[in-house]
């Protein structure tokens, strides 16, 4: 910064003539000028200027150092400009990666708004349920709904998320609807994952935590594809409200012994720790924190 500020002076008195109008142009008394000069002169050992009491003159040095200065000064304020307007109105891309239904269902809408508002950012969202690498694959951020375990993230939390037991009030007419715990063991059950067996479900209700080993009769590593077979009557599922909750509004699926819930789970925003984080990515995730704690309509009470 102070080369650029003695090429400032030296631009400023090689257009104006003198050091007294150079510090007029540049808010600067005449002695400081003179001090950002013969500093700038040092540090590159030549003479830019010569100085008599009557005038200043360029020297040939100081006229092929000139132009340089000139075009160094005009990208540094261009950069500067630019970094002071994506302080402002955020530019660039950022890459999104978020689980599939949660994706389409409720990220979607918050990332166009964000589009709409900041329109020179560029966004790529990826929708998969596999957790992706972020640094290996180059993403700003990942949406997960999971306590975080990776130390090489950082993370901040967006919104709970509540998993909820259900059934077709068909398939609960056919076969009963479970009083206890318990009475879930009895019954068919749809599971979230790709295992049959060996899987557990932790159910928090009145009386505490309770831990279940249901035998499997249909799984799939889709949460949409577990609604739409609990709908069709072929059994008990326990999914996030943010996927069952229209089903349950509209009466194609019912709770299943209600004042229980799946053990607690959570929505973060996930970014790696190695990277300083531009502030284009820093407001989405401000945007996120905002738009969902606002609208959590997933949530069924």
């Amino acid at each position: 910064m102070d080369r650029l500020a003695g090429m400032e002076a030296f631009v400023a008195v090689a257009d104006t003539g003198s050091f007294s109008a150079a510090g007029r142009q540049l808010g600067l008394t005449r002695a400081v000028v003179g001090k950002r000069l013969a500093a700038l002169e040092l540090a590159l050992g030549v003479q830019l200027l010569n100085r008599t009491t009557r005038q200043v003159s360029l020297t040939g040095q100081g006229m092929d150092f000139l132009e340089s200065s000139r075009a160094i000064l005009s990208e540094f304020s261009q950069a500067s400009q630019a970094l002071t307007r994506q302080q402002n109105e955020p530019e660039g891309l950022i890459r999104v990666s978020a689980p599939m239904t949660f994706g389409q269902m409720h990220m979607l809408p918050v990332l166009l708004a964000f589009k709409a508002e900041f329109p020179r950012v560029l966004i790529q969202f990826n929708l998969t349920d596999r957790f992706v690498h972020l640094m290996e694959e180059s993403y700003d951020l990942a949406i997960r709904i999971a306590e975080p375990q990776d130390s090489t993230l950082i993370y901040r939390r967006l919104a709970p998320m509540h998993r909820l037991l259900c059934a077709a009030p068909e398939y609960l007419d056919r076969m009963g609807r479970p009083q206890s715990p318990a009475d879930v063991l009895k019954h068919k059950v749809l599971h979230y994952g790709r295992q049959r067996s060996g899987q557990k479900w932790t159910l928090c209700g009145p009386e505490g935590a309770v831990s279940l080993s249901p035998e499997f009769g249909f799984c799939a590593n889709n949460g949409d594809v577990l609604a739409e077979a609990a709908v069709a009557g072929h059994g008990i599922v326990l999914l996030p409200s943010f996927i069952v909750g229209p089903h349950l509004r509209e009466g194609r699926l019912e709770r299943v012994l209600p004042e229980y819930q799946g053990s607690a789970l959570e929505l973060h925003a996930l970014w790696p720790s190695n990277r300083a984080l531009p502030n284009r990515v820093r407001m989405l995730i401000d945007f996120l924190v905002q738009s969902f704690a606002q609208r959590q309509d997933w949530v069924v009470d």
